[in-house]
């Protein structure tokens, strides 16, 4: 299997283990080894994985409390007297996370014996036992194991939908703009709903020198990719606009903002439409039709006519754009929604052109493909009723039957609708500070133990933990430099993760 591995340490016995679960090992002298390491013990034809979780060190020197406070009182340094290093060990300890038998995964039956030697886990291993594929979509380095290039599977990413997570400024952009770089070069169409106007850039390459070196020596090259910017002002390449026709009973509920009363009434209205073609003028002949015929007040007919009327005056509202036009081949169509726009105004366009997207997909009029949604308790906030939310909602439960992707990102984890972020089956997680986000994180973090939980707080930028059906177990990656430019305010992104 290539190469041997570097020998790193010899299993001992500490307190219940070895057993088929645990073990602990002392670290060989002038050996590193990190939390979050992968190693591997060789037993037989099998190969038994782990990862470290803790490392503790130990100095005979300095165990006894008497013998360190007589050298204080007599103001002589421990180490003037003994060879305090010579005194000095680490132990490792390791959770195993399974067994290899001629490339299949088992589960952990039989403990490693006291005396084993542990061992760096070799690349190929990982790969293996990670699910990893030359083909993937290359994420980053694994983090401990830097010979690895984390190459996740689409396979298992795509069709499970993907949450990105992480506190303002940890460069949850930045590793989706990787991975839309990684699908458009595979061809796969992303439709992005940008509420910041950072994915215009998508079409220019990575001009950062520190970037470009670092990428370089990845085997990548900076370029752009073929990029169409759809805008409700007049910044974008073409106009973000929608029909009176594409806006349902509960679309323009929400924008017009209509009581319960006005609701009931424009429901009734649209019932009168009967789901034929219609505009404007169509609509408020209705309500006033719906209104005579079930004895509305006058005052709930005028409130709800001015409303809808005052549609006219919207900016969004024109000809409806086309699905088809959105949705090509390596095309990213960002829906560009930065302008100064009510938040009512961004979630109903959203919510249309997501709805308009997934019933054409229904229809196998486009191709499969993903759709980015930035900020996305702002489209489906939990514990709010709303369009959007329930066309995002619909998505995650039956997007994977018709190959609808979705991509979300959230810094307000609380904020997100749980049925919505329950349905991620990939998390990739940066750096969250909020001990209460962390919390209402831990029992969907899949395979996720409480000590990987509790390093989310500490995770450097640049850095995050992939969790889910993309990987066998939690991994923690850094993540790999842009090709593109990238548009998001966290310009030292990259320089961070190289220090760290």
């Amino acid at each position: 299997m290539g190469e041997k591995p570097s020998e790193l340490g010899t299993i001992i016995c500490e307190g219940q283990t070895p057993n088929h679960l645990a073990f602990s090992f002392q670290v060989a002298k002038d050996v590193e080894v990190k939390v979050g390491e992968y190693v591997e013990v060789p037993l037989g034809l099998s190969v038994l994985v782990g990862r470290v979780y803790s490392i503790h060190t130990y100095n005979e020197y300095f165990s006894s409390p008497e013998f360190l406070q007589f050298h204080i009182e007599e103001g002589i340094p421990v180490q003037a007297r003994f060879p305090t290093r010579m005194g000095r060990w680490r132990v490792a300890r390791v959770r195993v996370v399974g067994v290899l038998r001629q490339g299949r995964l088992l589960p952990p039956e039989v403990p490693p014996e006291p005396g084993d030697a542990v061992y760096r886990a070799k690349p190929e291993l990982l790969d293996a036992f990670m699910k990893f594929r030359s083909d993937g979509v290359f994420l980053g380095v694994m983090r401990g194991n830097s010979g690895v290039k984390v190459l996740l599977n689409p396979e298992l990413l795509l069709p499970y939908h993907v949450a990105v997570l992480g506190a303002t400024g940890s460069g949850k952009s930045y590793v989706v703009g990787v991975i839309v770089e990684e699908l458009l070069e595979k061809g796969v169409p992303v439709v992005a709903v940008d509420p910041h106007g950072e994915y215009r850039f998508f079409s220019q390459g990575n001009d950062k020198p520190d970037e470009v070196e670092k990428a370089r020596s990845l085997g990548l090259t900076p370029s752009g990719f073929p990029t169409t910017v759809y805008s409700l002002g007049e910044d974008g390449d073409r106009s973000l606009s929608i029909s009176v026709e594409d806006l349902n009973p509960y679309a323009l509920v929400e924008v017009c903002d209509l009581s319960d009363a006005q609701s009931d009434l424009l429901h009734l209205a649209f019932r009168r439409l009967g789901g034929g073609r219609y505009g404007l003028d169509d609509l408020v002949g209705a309500v006033k039709e719906a209104a005579r015929e079930w004895g509305f007040q006058r005052n709930t007919l005028a409130a709800t006519l001015r409303k809808v009327q005052a549609l006219s005056e919207l900016v969004f509202l024109g000809e409806s754009v086309n699905v088809r036009d959105l949705v090509k081949p390596g095309h990213l169509s960002v829906l560009d929604l930065s302008g100064s726009v009510d938040e009512e105004v961004r979630r109903t366009v959203v919510g249309v052109v997501l709805e308009k997207i997934f019933n054409a997909r229904r229809r196998g009029e486009i191709p499969p493909l993903v759709v980015v949604v930035e900020e996305s308790h702002r489209f489906a906030p939990q514990g709010v009723r709303s369009y959007c939310g329930s066309v995002l909602r619909r998505i995650a439960r039956e997007g994977r039957k018709f190959g609808v992707t979705l991509c979300l990102t959230s810094q307000r984890v609380v904020g997100l609708d749980k049925d919505v972020l329950t349905q991620c089956g990939t998390k990739i997680i940066l750096r969250i500070e909020g001990a209460y986000d962390i919390e209402y994180l831990k029992p969907i973090l899949d395979y996720a133990s409480a000590d990987e939980a509790e390093r989310i707080p500490l995770l450097p930028t640049g850095t995050a933990m992939v969790t889910g059906m993309a990987t066998r177990t939690p991994i923690l990656v850094d993540v790999r430099p842009r090709k593109t430019r990238h548009g998001g305010g966290h310009q030292a992104f990259w320089k961070q993760n190289a220090e760290s």
